[in-house]
């Protein structure tokens, strides 16, 4: 594999990682009111779409080679979009004129 397709790779996956955050807060506040069969059933197959479209997006880009540091870089995007999400929240809400509408 050469230079370019791995920081493609590189990139893809930490995108994937930024995506996959937003998804799992997305989910996690939908499926919270839900009782436990429905909580554990849409989690599976969130996990499992998750996977799939990772593994899809792997064959697109780099023709299905997934390697440990790939995956790295994914959870290196996860916790970057958790850490940009608690900062604009926090500079959000030092807004006043954006406080007062958030609080509603």
């Amino acid at each position: 594999m050469d230079y370019q397709l791995q920081l493609l790779s590189f990139l893809v996956s930490f995108l994937f990682g930024l995506f996959f955050s937003f998804t799992s807060r997305v989910h996690y506040n939908f499926v919270f009111s839900l009782k436990r069969f429905w909580r554990y059933l849409l989690t599976s197959l969130f996990i499992l779409d998750i996977a799939l479209f990772y593994v899809l997006l792997m064959y697109y880009v780099n023709h299905g080679i997934v390697h440990i540091y790939f995956v790295g870089m994914t959870f290196i995007g996860y916790f970057i979009e958790k850490r940009l999400t608690l900062s604009v929240k926090k500079y959000v809400k030092s807004i006043p004129l954006i406080a007062k509408y958030l609080n509603k």
